[in-house]
């Protein structure tokens, strides 16, 4: 029953947001006609390519032939490249993919260890230090941090690069050069979020009379926040993974455009300034499709974290 659910939450969410970012892109000024013949072509052959592209044909008409396509599986032709749609999304797939693995690993790997300490020492030193710092990151914009590490490491100690993508199947050591800035950038966002989450569940579990209980049988500190509050704290921080990829995957817009990586992002980047609808259109469904899988995803963890969810 679940699993149904999700299916058509998904099959929705796709209809809505497909046909509202093809309906918005047609409201843009220029057309990909002009984009592909230049301004010097005569009338007659815009309006043969126009015919040929289907764009003479009304906005429904066009989403409806569109969809019906997506159904067996084909995306479409760019009008620019004249290439696959479905071809270029499994080309740059895999560098969005790994940036945003790679920016959850930061958020997490930083963010657990932080939240855990902070809430161990709560309204100490560290514990201030972690909300100074969370509120710093939350409201830096994204653009800019980037912009201040590509000045840091790049430019004045010149020990990462500041553009550029090696792919993984090239070269592993310089493919974690090339996606360190970016992912750093990407994930300190959710750091902060994650952190500051973490350890205002983690004071609260820390109350419970479990807890008390274990600290009366004289079991560790460590082992008590490692193998008994952490766990039920991890709730709302799977919750807030799930919500926030939205987020992350609309940072990769930014960073790879920023960065200069070959990912989805920059090519609906592209995409939007040639008019080259079907390419945008393909990538949205990619992306929408993948915020509906995570959040199912997160759904299935909860009964995995939680033995009360499993058992309702």
């Amino acid at each position: 029953m679940i699993i149904l659910h999700r299916l058509v939450r998904l099959v929705v969410v796709l209809l809505v947001v497909t046909f509202l970012s093809y309906a918005l892109l047609n409201l843009l000024p220029g057309d990909p006609v002009t984009q592909i013949l230049g301004m010097s072509a005569t009338e007659e052959s815009r309006e043969q390519l126009r015919r040929e592209l289907g764009l003479d044909q009304p906005l429904v008409v066009r989403y409806l032939d569109w969809l019906g396509g997506l159904l067996t599986g084909d995306f479409g032709e760019s009008y620019i490249t004249r290439m696959s749609v479905g071809a270029e999304l499994a080309e740059r797939l895999p560098v969005t993919l790994e940036l945003l693995i790679a920016a959850e690993i930061v958020a997490l790997g930083l963010a657990v260890p932080l939240g855990v300490a902070a809430a161990r020492r709560a309204g100490r030193g560290l514990d201030q230090a972690l909300t100074a710092l969370s509120f710093a990151l939350l409201s830096t914009p994204v653009f800019v941090l980037g912009v201040l590490l590509i000045l840091i490491f790049a430019v004045t100690w010149n020990v990462l690069p500041a553009t550029g993508w090696t792919s993984l199947s090239v070269d592993l050591g310089w493919n974690l050069t090339s996606v360190i800035l970016p992912a750093v950038t990407l994930g300190c966002g959710q750091l902060a979020v994650y952190a500051r989450l973490l350890r205002t569940d983690l004071i609260a579990t820390l109350q419970e009379d479990y807890i008390v209980l274990a600290r009366a049988r004289g079991l560790s500190p460590r082992r008590i926040m490692w193998r008994h509050a952490l766990r039920p704290s991890a709730i709302s921080l799977i919750t807030a993974i799930g919500l926030n990829m939205g987020a992350l995957i609309g940072g990769t817009v930014i960073i790879e455009t920023l960065f200069g990586l070959p990912g989805i992002g920059r090519l609906i980047v592209d995409s939007i300034f040639s008019r080259d609808y079907l390419t945008v259109q393909g990538g949205v469904v990619l992306i929408s499709v993948g915020y509906v899988v995570v959040n199912f995803a997160v759904d299935v963890v909860y009964a995995a974290v939680d033995p009360r969810i499993r058992r309702a």
